[in-house]
């Protein structure tokens, strides 16, 4: 008895194309039920005359353990960093009530109470304090004579040259200074004051300070 030759039947879903094309430009990754759905449909359509080798299919089913594994991996990183960022912020709102030394030359009056600044010079030297308010208009000079290399305080009162005091805002104030034979000595400046408030910005803590935003980084110094 002869045997002919079978061609197999190869069955091949219908598929609306229309719909396969939306759903392939909305999906950009796949899941791991997506991945199951595909091994499924490979193992339903495959050529019975020629069947998935034992080596083949275990090698298919480690990837998809390695899927599993991975989207695990991935569920337990994101907790984990939602927990980080609590944390964080609960310790950003701790220095609310806290004195603090920054960087910057920032000054405010708020409900006419003066913020204070301070400088510290890299050599003695003769100093003179210019304030400018936001407008970048100069409102009081102060010449505060020769200092040495300490911190010293800004002791700025709010009041303009007239000696009239000044609207609630926000100021800047420049230190400049020469040694006794005329050269500049150069001087760094620094914002005092109490933080009543803490907002977030790009998941980054900014504290106010008067009427002044202070980044964590700029801090240098925290006091009770």
């Amino acid at each position: 008895m002869s045997v002919s030759s079978v061609t197999p039947t190869v069955v091949t879903p219908t598929v609306n194309s229309s719909s396969t094309a939306a759903s392939a430009q909305s999906i950009t990754t796949l899941t791991q039920q997506d991945f199951m759905n595909l091994f499924v449909a490979q193992m339903q359509y495959q050529n019975p005359l020629d069947p998935m080798s034992d080596s083949d299919m275990a090698t298919q089913l480690a990837q998809l353990n390695t899927v599993n594994a991975l989207t695990t991996m991935n569920n337990t990183l994101n907790e984990m960093m939602t927990n980080q960022a609590s944390q964080n912020n609960l310790q950003a709102t701790s220095l609310i009530g806290k004195t603090i030394e920054a960087t910057g030359n920032s000054l405010s009056i708020q409900n006419g109470v003066v913020s204070n600044g301070a400088y510290q010079l890299s050599q003695p030297g003769n100093v003179t304090i210019q304030i400018s308010d936001s407008s970048g208009n100069l409102v009081r000079q102060i010449n505060a004579g020769s200092q040495d290399t300490s911190m010293q305080s800004i002791g700025w009162d709010g009041k303009n040259q007239q000696g009239v005091t000044l609207p609630d805002g926000t100021y800047t104030f420049q230190v400049s200074a020469t040694d006794q034979s005329g050269n500049a000595v150069s001087a760094t400046t620094y914002l005092l004051g109490t933080v009543n408030g803490v907002s977030f910005q790009n998941g980054a803590a900014v504290y106010q300070v008067g009427g002044n935003n202070i980044n964590f980084s700029d801090i240098l110094a925290i006091s009770n």
